[in-house]
């Protein structure tokens, strides 16, 4: 991989935008490309690719590992709107995560009303991806022994003092999970973030209970909202490593020695405020303001995400991960 850094900075969080560039596909490791989507993000380049074997679209080049530490565990992640060149159209994080944060623990229960139809509590419940551990908090509640992991040292300090969880800061692929530890990993959205999903995926599946389920939602870019936005598509965002369509998220636990078992379209809890930000609205966002709607949080279908349920599948995986020997 290929390194070099800009010579950029973000004046709020004072990250140092370092890229790597990929030789071959984070999945099938072809080393064959096809660009989808070049430019910036308020000065900050972002490149996407698609591979010319597996249809994986990965961004190529990306921020460095070091870079990403950085970048996750940022106001400008967490709270890109309080920056002096906020541009909603053109976001470098979230708008505001903890504004939303109701929604997202309403949405917790949806989520583990389904995980129940697999995994009732008592169980041992892994999340990836905490957050402010309001799913966590909620799941504690439904009676699972919870635990968590987030990249992001910001968001797992406010995890841990706003419920007195148990939250690790470690990237996926390399965190110290113990074997057959957990009955039931999670990760919501952010598969989407790992530098290397495939062996992520590995790390996880050994954490498993020899009858532990894996349970993950995406964003399709092959869905409505991908189709629709096309180049404004949402997940085109530094954030985001690679940007799947069920194909290749199928391919991709597959590679990992994962089968599907049940998927279905989202329902979330979501503020008006939220959704016209995702969609990127500024008409959208006015008009919640002027009629103080923006916090006023309802029940949607997320179009275009999937959550979906996953099993060890019989046998073991033989795909190769391009970062095995990194």
């Amino acid at each position: 991989m290929a390194v070099y850094a800009t010579a950029m900075t973000d004046p709020a969080s004072r990250i140092d935008w370092e890229f790597e560039t990929l030789e071959r596909c984070p999945l099938c490791q072809n080393g064959r490309f096809t660009e989808v989507f070049d430019g910036d993000i308020r000065a900050v380049p972002l490149t996407f690719v698609r591979c010319a074997w597996c249809s994986l679209i990965f961004q190529n080049p990306r921020l460095s590992r070091r870079a990403l530490e950085q970048y996750f565990s940022s106001r400008t992640f967490i709270e890109d709107s309080s920056a002096s060149d906020y541009d909603l159209e053109r976001p470098l994080g979230y708008h505001d995560y903890a504004d939303w944060d109701a929604s997202y623990k309403a949405t917790a229960s949806l989520r583990l009303k389904r995980i129940m139809r697999h995994k009732p509590a008592p169980a041992r419940l892994l999340e990836i991806g905490t957050a402010t551990g309001s799913f966590l908090d909620v799941a504690r509640g439904f009676g699972y022994t919870v635990r968590g992991i987030d990249v992001s040292t910001l968001f797992a300090d406010m995890a841990r003092r706003k419920y007195g969880l148990d939250i690790d800061s470690h990237f996926i692929e390399d965190a110290p999970l113990p074997p057959a530890a957990y009955d039931i990993v999670c990760n919501f959205g952010g598969i989407s973030c790992w530098r290397d999903p495939v062996r992520a995926l590995r790390n996880i599946r050994q954490s498993l209970a020899p009858d532990g389920i894996f349970v993950i939602n995406f964003s399709d870019v092959d869905g409505p909202i991908g189709r629709l936005y096309g180049r404004r598509y949402p997940e085109f965002n530094h954030a985001s490593l690679s940007v799947f369509s069920s194909a290749t998220i199928a391919r991709t636990l597959e590679a990992a020695g994962f089968r599907m078992i049940f998927s279905e379209t989202e329902r979330q809890y979501a503020s008006i405020g939220r959704i016209v930000t995702y969609l990127k609205s500024p008409i959208g966002r006015w008009l919640a303001n002027r009629l103080r709607l923006e916090k006023v949080t309802i029940p949607v279908v997320a179009v275009g995400t999937v959550f979906a349920a996953c099993v060890p599948a019989d046998g073991q995986p033989t795909t190769p991960s391009p970062l095995d020997n990194a």
